[in-house]
């Protein structure tokens, strides 16, 4: 959606909504990805792989699904481009629609699986008690802290963990195309989750050699994935608590997990890197959202209001991640803006 006129006030744009319409799109935004979790979670997308297909066929192999109601859904979302209406009540994929398949390239079924899930609509339900207190909402709502909610709930933490696989495999690709990672010697992925994003990194550079550190009952879905890849001889899984000690090796890389944490959480994680860290050539990389400035348009912050709903952090500015190296005994030598929302941000030792 296009953001409020920059023209002078009063002043007519037809390049920009009316307030009012501006408004109401605004406030029935919700409806949209509610609609989008039960087509993934349908398979409308993998339904129609082979061509157009009518609601009612749709319904029926779903199975006690209401077939109006699907028409409904499937008419909403190909009004803003994911499916189209071929013929009346007959519904055929869009390039939109496609990335809610399973198993193809950029697939984002996940990832919608997870934002877009029934306990994402119970916890924003809570955001202004987050606003007046400045407390994470998931814990009011289940009374639990984020990690504590997953290792609890193992369909949740499936999906989860699904849906971070997946962001890997649709942002890895920029990554590896903006920032060259040889010569790193031995890099731990901390916080690596299934390994998606070490072994792209592998594949890549063969002189690479890697550690996938994460939570026991996490990392034990990478090891399967890292020998299917043909890595094992090159990569090792460690289960381990980022809060209490990082693997020892060369260098670290840590992808959406700095902005899971508070500045004080954040600065032990970094201090166990440096603590861990081989030499005094190693490097501490993030790959993180760094937030633009003024009204830009930006992801990051719609992103960071997931962090203070469901995890407790937040995004940062390039100027607060500096202010976090430093506090950690490290230095940012450079942010490499990549063809995805995601940042190459590196620091050394100070």
């Amino acid at each position: 959606m296009a953001g409020p006129s920059s023209t002078s006030v009063g002043a007519v744009n037809s390049n920009q909504p009316q307030p009012t319409q501006q408004i109401l799109q605004l406030a029935t935004g919700f409806m949209a990805p509610a609609c989008l979790y039960v087509a993934a979670k349908l398979r409308v997308a993998d339904q129609l792989v082979d061509g157009p297909k009518a609601v009612s066929e749709l319904a029926g192999k779903a199975r006690g699904v209401h077939e109006e109601s699907l028409y409904r859904v499937l008419r909403a979302l190909a009004s803003v481009g994911v499916f189209m209406e071929t013929e009346p009540r007959t519904f055929a994929n869009t390039p939109a629609s496609e990335l809610l398949r399973e198993r193809v390239r950029g697939s984002m079924r996940e990832v919608v699986l997870w934002t877009a899930s029934p306990t994402h609509f119970r916890v924003f339900a809570e955001l202004r008690q987050a606003v007046e207190t400045g407390e994470m909402a998931l814990k009011k709502v289940t009374g639990l802290d984020s990690f504590e909610y997953l290792k609890k709930n193992p369909a949740e933490d499936e999906a989860f963990n699904a849906a971070m696989s997946g962001l890997t495999e649709n942002f890895a690709p920029a990554v590896l195309e903006a920032y060259d990672f040889s010569g790193l010697g031995t890099i731990a992925d901390i916080g690596g989750g299934h390994g998606r994003l070490m072994t792209s990194m592998l594949k890549k550079h063969y002189g690479l050699r890697g550690i996938v550190f994460d939570a026991p009952h996490v990392v034990a879905g990478a090891a399967p994935h890292i020998e299917s890849m043909g890595l094992s001889e090159r990569c090792q899984c460690i289960g381990g608590d980022f809060f209490q000690a990082a693997p020892e090796a060369d260098s670290y890389i840590l992808k959406s997990v700095i902005h899971d944490w508070n500045d004080a959480s954040a600065i032990t994680v970094l201090q166990n890197c440096v603590a861990g860290m081989r030499g005094k050539n190693g490097k501490v990389i993030l790959l993180e959202m760094v937030l633009r400035g003024g009204n830009e348009p930006d992801l990051g912050k719609w992103i960071d209001l997931e962090m203070l709903m469901m995890a407790g952090g937040h995004e940062r500015t390039e100027a607060e991640f500096a202010e976090l190296f430093s506090k950690a005994g490290l230095r940012l030598t450079r942010v490499v803006r990549t063809k995805s929302p995601v940042c190459v941000i590196e620091s050394v030792r100070a």
